[in-house]
């Protein structure tokens, strides 16, 4: 099994804050899929993108083209976790390539104490 690295949680806001609405590029058709099937607003993603003050944690793995993923969950609500991978600078290009959409119905702190961070 890949090891995983936290992030900074911080480090990644700081970062996040750096890009504009331009700077973003999904995965289509991949993306738009995953946010029709789980009833997703791609507004919801670039606001929490933009301004990740609901951003609580982040960790990166390898992604399957060996890019580094960081994978980062926004607490949406007590019981709703959005999960987006994304790429940063693709290819020495700066931007924001979101992988895909994935909204949880559980705690986000629920999500890591499964992994033993908490």
């Amino acid at each position: 099994m890949e090891e995983i690295k936290e992030d900074d949680v911080d480090k990644i806001k700081k970062k996040l804050r750096n890009y504009k609405k331009q700077d973003i590029e999904f995965n289509d058709p991949h993306f738009t899929q995953q946010l029709i099937l789980r009833e997703g607003n791609k507004d919801e993603v670039i606001r929490n993108i933009l301004n990740p003050d609901k951003l609580v944690y982040s960790y990166q793995e390898k992604g399957k083209y060996g890019d580094i993923v960081h994978c980062l969950h926004f607490k949406i609500s007590n019981t709703r976790t959005m999960r987006l991978p994304v790429i940063f600078d693709r290819n020495n290009k700066k931007g924001l390539y979101i992988i895909t959409y994935i909204m949880r119905y559980r705690s986000w702190q629920n999500m890591i104490k499964k992994r033993g961070k908490l």
